[in-house]
């Protein structure tokens, strides 16, 4: 949306280097020597990073009644002279009761843009379409265009065996268990990038390492993609030419990204591939990432109550669930000046050595505690960590404890999702109850618990075997973190759908 406002403003073409630069510049001032000269130029660089971030013809507006929404959304509203009109808001922004406005000297122009080329004479459901349409408002980096496929999703249906509820006006409500027919789709939101534009993407995002997945955005399109490489599964099975969604054949030796339908949301509006390419390049539209996996997954992560509330815990195992916290907790108030000095200095202490670290330092007391370590021993110290804790030890009351895990992604078994393109047995490197996960392999862990967040229900817990072998090894290569499950569970109906 703001690249293509700004191209219509025909304002300077590398914003994002632009705000960058001015970023940069002023982090080197601001750790330089204190001056007259230098405080001149920092207000200088503020002022000028507030000009390029300011964007006076997009207005967010909050509301607080429907009704008013109804009568700004119809007739819009004037600000210093200037018509705003209704835009977009995005699923994000309905959660916050807020939509975005823009003036209408640039209604119009903007919309062609973002609609870029589509049939507008397709029926769509308005609702639909209006968070597909607000998919150019995501917060995203962009990154060179790929050469795209856009495949069938694979859907299967499958008996399972279910908590079914038969409701009654009483409130007793009847829970059986019974087997039933369920649709699945095996790659809902899920693609694949190849080993080499991951590798390019990664270079642009100034990343030293590939991601083993991407978060994409593009006009009417998003979804996940994981890096795996399809042209050798393509080179090893001997076929080369797939059918994609609008039933034209592709040589997928062409291809960058393969997505499913899933992830395209608005397909249907034009009649090929070939057709949105053009439409997007004519129309300035860009690709863009809007997250990626990290280098490395942290090391640990914290509860809620809502994971520890469908557990069946009994006296020694809560022990044993509050030990690192309680351990983590008297570290830093009782024995170890290490505990102590990286939770007073947070952030700041996973960078790379600097000689000037100290001067970066806000916390008098961590400055107080790095040069001289007994200090700890001071009752104003310990009085002052213990209220600064306050906060962390009443969470942790309330389940915010410390565990060995992390957040990470999901991962339909990308082996299978190939052997479904050339139209061979779907049969992937996971059978049912087989997981996939590096992390944990490299640990020695062969069963973990996963748990999906906002977790509402006890099924929502579940226990992965984590499988390895060297054919799984040399496929999944490019899969450093993400978990990958296999296509022949339920196991994304049990985490509440996964979206």
């Amino acid at each position: 949306m703001l690249r293509s406002l700004r191209k219509l403003k025909e304002q300077v073409e590398d914003h994002q280097e632009l705000i960058h630069t001015l970023i940069l510049e002023r982090k080197k001032i601001k750790n330089s020597y204190s001056s007259y000269g230098n405080i001149e130029k920092l207000a200088e660089l503020e002022e000028k990073i507030d000009q390029e971030l300011f964007v006076p013809e997009i207005i967010s507006v909050y509301f607080e009644n429907n009704s008013h929404y109804r009568n700004i959304g119809e007739n819009g509203f004037i600000i210093n002279g200037i018509k705003y009109v209704r835009l977009l808001c995005s699923a994000g922004n309905a959660r916050r009761n807020i939509a975005m406005f823009v003036s209408d000297e640039y209604e119009k122009p903007l919309k062609k843009i973002l609609n870029n080329g589509r049939n507008e004479d397709l029926e769509l459901i308005p609702n639909k379409f209006s968070a597909y349409f607000s998919l150019a408002s995501s917060s995203s980096h962009a990154v060179s265009t790929p050469y795209l496929c856009v495949v069938p999703d694979c859907e299967v249906t499958r008996k399972e065996k279910v908590d079914f509820i038969e409701e009654h006006p009483s409130g007793d409500d009847n829970i059986q268990e019974v087997e039933k027919e369920i649709i699945f789709n095996l790659w809902d939101g899920q693609g694949l990038i190849s080993p080499t534009m991951a590798e390019r993407w990664a270079g642009e995002l100034e990343l030293d390492y590939i991601p083993s997945t991407f978060v994409i955005r593009s006009n009417f399109l998003k979804g996940m993609v994981c890096t795996f490489d399809f042209h050798a599964f393509s080179d090893e099975c001997g076929k080369h030419v797939i059918t994609d969604v609008w039933g034209n054949e592709y040589n997928i030796r062409d291809a960058d990204i393969i997505i499913t339908k899933s992830m395209f949301k608005l397909w249907d509006g034009w009649k090929s591939i070939d057709e949105y390419s053009r439409c997007s390049k004519e129309n300035g539209i860009t690709w863009n990432i809007s997250k990626w996996s990290p280098k490395q997954e942290k090391t640990h992560t914290n509860l809620n109550y809502q994971f520890l509330q469908v557990l069946d815990l009994n006296r020694s195992q809560i022990r044993s669930l509050c030990k690192s916290t309680i351990d983590y907790l008297n570290g830093i108030v009782n024995s170890k000046y290490y505990y102590t000095l990286l939770y007073l200095m947070g952030e700041i202490s996973n960078r790379d050595y600097d000689p000037l670290i100290y001067n970066k330092l806000q916390d008098n007391v961590c400055k107080a505690v790095l040069l001289n370590n007994n200090l700890l021993n001071d009752p104003y110290i310990k009085s002052y960590l213990i209220r600064s804790l306050n906060k962390k030890i009443k969470e942790s009351y309330l389940g915010n404890l410390i565990v060995d895990g992390f957040y990470t992604t999901i991962i339909g078994d990308p082996y299978a999702f190939c052997e479904y393109l050339f139209g061979l047995p779907i049969k992937g490197l996971l059978k049912r109850n087989e997981y996939y996960n590096k992390v944990w392999i490299d640990k020695g862990v062969t069963e973990v618990a996963a748990m999906r967040a906002p977790l509402t229900w006890a099924s929502e817990v579940q226990t992965l075997h984590i499988r390895d072998g060297p054919l799984i090894q040399e496929w999944y290569k490019y899969i450093k973190n993400g978990v990958i499950y296999n296509v022949f569970g339920n196991d994304l109906m049990l985490a509440g759908g996964a979206d």
